[in-house]
Formats: C-alpha cells, structure tokens, sequence
C-alpha cells in the first residue's frame, strides 16, 4: 500500500504542476497562484483532521518539536512557486525529471550523512551508481529538449 501511495504522489506531482502553472498563467501571477494551492490545500488538510478519519492530533506536541521542523512549509512554497514557475519553460517532463533527480540525490546524501534525524545508512557502490544514472538521465532530458 505504501509503494502505491508513494507512486500516485509522485504521478499526481507534475498534474499538479502544469495545473498551477496554468492558474499562474490566468492570473498573470505564480505567487497568486501558489497561495491559491495552499489556501485550498489547508482548507482540505483541515477538513481531514476534522472529519475523524484518522485519530487525533496531540496539538500540545507541537510544542516539543525540533524549531527547524516548523520552517519545512517554507521549503513547500519554494517547491510550488519554482515548479509553477519552470514547468512552462521546461515541460513537464524535465521540470518533474530535475525535482526527482534533485530529491534522490539529497536524499542519498542525507542517508549517507543521516542529517536531520534520518537514520543514516552509508552510500555504498550501488548509491553511487544510482547517484551517477539520475545524473546522467537528466545530462540526456536536457540534452534533447526535454521528453522529446
């Protein structure tokens, strides 16, 4: 089940791209346009804890959390601006190319390093292999315009 959750969200990412993209367009605006995502976003993320779907939150929690977890929105509004930005520059297919790329390789050297509470797990030959086959892949995507 969480391969096929894993799988949709990554499929859902560049839909969700190409439909801010063209929001932005409409309203001459992509930070319009990414708050428009997250203000709807919110709405249904409170909608979720409301509903009783899933058991409830210790809001008192939030308290104890490590300060510098409370700042990754900030890193979630860099990622829609940015994407909403490129996608009609690049295409969908190495926009989203580049962000997976980017995502794999910070997350193998967080793996390797174990930074910010990641269980670190060495980067052995077959890492670096993925490393150098992500790196190539995208040298190729932008190379010949894309997915084209």
């Amino acid at each position: 089940m969480a391969i096929a959750l894993a799988l949709l969200a990554g499929a859902l990412l560049p839909v969700q791209a190409a439909m801010n993209a063209r929001l932005a367009q409409s309203l001459q605006s992509v930070p319009l346009a990414a708050l428009h995502s997250y203000l709807l976003g919110s709405l249904t993320l409170i909608g979720l804890l409301l509903s009783g779907l899933l058991p409830a939150p210790d809001w008192r929690a939030i308290g104890t959390a490590p300060r510098w977890t409370l700042l990754a929105g900030v890193l979630g509004a860099w990622y829609v601006s940015s994407s909403t930005l490129v996608i009609p520059r690049l295409g969908a297919t190495l926009t989203l190319g580049l962000v997976v790329a980017g995502q794999a390789v910070a997350g193998l050297v967080m793996d390797h390093h174990g930074w910010l509470g990641v269980r670190r797990q060495r980067l052995g030959a077959r890492g670096w292999a993925a490393m150098a086959l992500f790196l190539a892949a995208m040298v190729l995507l932008t190379q010949s315009g894309g997915g084209r």
